[in-house]
C-alpha cells in the first residue's frame, strides 16, 4: 500500500511542477469577426476581432475558428512550445484561403505587462461552454380598452404587459423575455459531473460499447494481439482514463501496459485524471516513463 500511494505521489507531483502556462492572442485585420473554440468548447459568447485567452496549460491546442460572415471555419491543431510563453496569432488571407499563422512569441516571465485595451476581449480559457443571456423585446400596438398591468415573473422569464386606452386606439403593449442559455458546446463536448481539469478529446465511449471492447480483448490470448485491438478501438474513441486503466490491466508483460498507456494519453477525455493509469502498472520505473512522456507529449 506505501509503495503504490508512493507511486501515485510521484506522479502528481512531477506533472504539476513540469507543467507550462500560455497566454494566447488571436487577432484579424483581414477577416469578419470569429467565435473561437479550444478543444471543443467555445470561448466566448460575442464575436470578436481580438481575444486573449489566458491559463492555457495543455501542450497542444485543438482549434476551430467560426467567422460572422458565411465563410468557411479553419481548425487546426496548435503546438505550445516548451516553455510558459505569450503567443500572438493572426489570421491571415492567403491564396489558399484564411490561414491562422504565428505571428509573436516571447518566455511568459518577459513579456510586457499587459495594459487595459478595449479592443482586445480576455478571458480566462475555459474548459466548460460558456453562459450567455439573450434578451428579446417585442412592442405592438392595438386597440384594448380600459387599464391592465400584469406581472409574472418565473426565474428566467418575466412578462410585463401595459394596455391603456379608453376605446379610442391609443393602445402601448410591451413584453421583455429574458432566457439563460448555454452556447459553445452543445451535444459536441461532454461535460463530466464533478470534473473540472481540461479535457484531451470531446465524447468518451459509452459504457455498452466499452463492454464490447473489454470483451473482445479478454478474448485474445497474447499481449501483442490485445495491445493491437486495443490501440484500434482507443484510435476510433475517446476514453476516460478509469477506461484507459481497466484496458491497461489487460495487458500481462508491464512493456506493453506502458506502450498501450502512452499511446491512450490523446484520446483521453479527463486528462487531469490520468494518474489513475499508473495503477494498472507494475513498476515505479514504468510510472516514470509515463510522466516523462506526458509532460512532453505532442498530439
Amino acid at each position: 500500500m506505501k509503495k503504490t500511494t508512493l507511486i501515485l505521489f510521484l506522479f502528481c507531483t512531477t506533472f504539476t511542477i513540469g507543467q507550462n502556462l500560455y497566454n494566447l492572442e488571436f487577432f484579424t485585420q483581414e477577416s469578419p469577426p470569429f467565435t473561437l473554440f479550444i478543444n471543443g468548447i467555445q470561448q466566448h459568447s460575442v464575436p470578436t476581432t481580438n481575444i486573449r485567452i489566458e491559463g492555457f496549460i495543455q501542450p497542444i491546442l485543438k482549434m476551430r475558428m467560426e467567422f460572422s460572415e458565411n465563410m468557411s471555419a479553419i481548425s487546426k491543431n496548435l503546438y505550445m512550445p516548451d516553455e510558459s510563453s505569450e503567443i500572438s496569432y493572426q489570421v491571415k488571407n492567403t491564396k489558399k484561403g484564411l490561414k491562422v499563422r504565428v505571428f509573436s512569441m516571447v518566455p511568459i516571465d518577459q513579456a510586457p505587462p499587459i495594459s487595459s485595451r478595449p479592443d482586445v476581449m480576455i478571458v480566462p480559457y475555459s474548459t466548460k461552454p460558456v453562459i450567455t443571456e439573450t434578451t428579446t423585446t417585442t412592442i405592438s400596438t392595438g386597440v384594448t380598452p380600459g387599464m391592465n398591468i400584469s406581472v409574472n415573473n418565473q426565474n428566467v422569464v418575466e412578462n410585463v404587459s401595459l394596455n391603456l386606452g379608453a376605446g379610442n386606439g391609443n393602445v402601448y403593449q410591451e413584453t421583455t423575455s429574458t432566457t439563460t442559455t448555454t452556447v459553445g458546446s452543445g451535444n459536441n463536448v461532454y461535460v463530466m459531473e464533478g470534473y473540472n481539469g481540461n479535457i484531451g478529446c470531446d465524447w468518451p465511449i459509452d459504457d455498452a460499447n466499452f463492454a464490447e471492447a473489454l470483451k473482445t480483448i479478454k478474448s485474445k490470448s497474447f499481449d501483442d494481439a490485445k495491445v493491437s485491438i486495443a490501440k484500434q478501438i482507443i484510435q476510433s474513441n475517446c476514453m476516460f482514463s478509469d477506461q484507459v486503466r481497466d484496458l491497461v490491466s489487460l495487458i500481462s508483460f508491464d512493456s506493453s501496459k506502458l506502450d498501450l498507456a502512452k499511446f491512450a494519453y490523446g484520446y483521453t477525455y479527463d486528462i487531469g485524471n490520468y494518474f489513475k493509469v499508473s495503477q494498472a502498472l507494475d513498476f515505479s520505473s514504468s510510472v516514470e516513463e509515463l510522466n516523462d512522456y506526458i509532460s512532453t507529449f505532442r498530439w
